[in-house]
C-alpha cells in the first residue's frame, strides 16, 4: 500500500544541494554514532553525504521498501510508523535534531519495516548504503556505537507495546512520559525536566486514543502533582518513580476517559 505524501525517493534525488562539508561534519560529531571519528573522518563522511530541505508530509521511505541508505534529521522532525490493513496508523516514535532514521536494515539487508514522514519542515542529511557499509567497516566504533543505539530503540518500542497493552489512557500517558525522562530528560533537583518536541496529537497517536483524551491525561497528571508544566513544550516529573507507581496502580482497574 502506497502512502500518501510525495513518493519516497533517495535525498540524493531531490532538489538543490544546500550546505557545505563543514555543516554536515559538524552535525555528525554531535550524533552518537559518528562522535568517536576524527576531524579527517568526519570530513571524509561529509563528503559522501547528501543534505536537502523538505517540506512537511514529505515521505522518506514506506514500510516494504528497499533501504537505500541512513537519514539524519538535521532540523525538523520524521514520525516513524505502521500502518494497519484498515488504515489505522501506529506511531513507534519520533525523530528530532540529530537523530539517524532506521538503521536496522542498513545491517540486516532487509527491508523498511515502517515508513517514515516529515512531521514538519525538515532539513535532512542522507549517507548511501554502499557509503555507510564502507564506513563501518573501517571504523569498528561505528557499529557498537550504532548497537547500542538499536538498545535503545528496542526499549522503546517495549514501552510503546506496555503502554498500549494499559486500559487506563493516564496510565499509559504516564509510562511513556517516564520513559522519555530516563532516555532524554534532565535530571534536576527539583525532578525531571523534560522536552516533549511532540504535539498532543502525535502523543495520542503513540498511546493508541484520541488528542481530547491525552489533553484530559495530561491535565489528571498534572492535578495528582506527577506533572509539572514548565511552559511551551517542557515539563518536569518531580517524581519518577511515583509517576510509574501511578500507571502500575491505574492498570488494576479505574479507567479513564476515551
Amino acid at each position: 500500500m502506497r502512502l500518501s505524501g510525495r513518493a519516497a525517493l533517495p535525498l540524493r534525488r531531490l532538489g538543490p544541494r544546500y550546505g557545505c562539508t563543514t555543516d554536515i561534519a559538524a552535525l555528525l560529531h554531535n550524533i552518537p554514532i559518528f562522535a568517536e571519528l576524527d576531524d579527517g573522518a568526519l570530513r571524509r563522511v561529509a563528503e559522501r553525504c547528501v543534505a536537502r530541505s523538505v517540506g512537511a508530509g514529505h515521505l522518506l521511505f514506506a514500510a516494504g521498501d528497499e533501504c537505500h541508505g541512513l537519514y539524519i534529521v538535521e532540523t525538523g522532525r520524521v514520525r516513524v510508523f505502521r500502518t494497519s490493513p484498515g488504515g489505522k496508523e501506529q506511531v513507534l516514535h519520533i525523530e528530532g535534531p540529530r537523530r539517524p532514521v532506521a538503521e536496522l536494515p542498513l545491517f540486516d539487508g532487509g527491508v523498511y519495516p515502517a515508513s517514515a514522514m516529515t512531521a514538519e519542515p525538515s532539513r535532512l542529511v542522507f549517507l548511501a548504503r554502499a557509503d555507510f557499509e564502507r564506513l563501518y567497516r573501517s571504523y569498528p566504533d561505528i557499529a557498537h556505537a550504532i548497537i547500542r543505539g538499536l538498545g535503545t530503540r528496542l526499549r522503546q518500542l517495549v514501552q510503546v507495546t506496555d503502554a498500549l497493552a494499559f486500559r487506563d489512557v493516564a496510565a499509559r500517558l504516564a509510562l511513556l512520559l517516564a520513559g522519555y525522562a530516563e532516555q532524554r530528560g534532565e535530571r534536576t533537583a527539583a525532578g525531571w525536566d523534560l522536552t516533549l518536541a511532540r504535539t498532543q496529537r502525535e502523543l495520542s497517536l503513540e498511546i493508541g486514543t484520541a488528542r481530547e483524551s491525552v489533553s484530559r491525561a495530561f491535565k489528571q497528571l498534572a492535578r495528582k502533582g506527577l506533572v509539572e508544566p514548565l511552559g511551551s513544550d517542557r515539563i518536569r516529573i518531580p517524581e519518577l518513580e511515583r509517576l510509574r507507581a501511578f500507571a502500575r496502580e491505574e492498570v488494576v482497574g479505574r479507567r479513564s476517559p476515551r
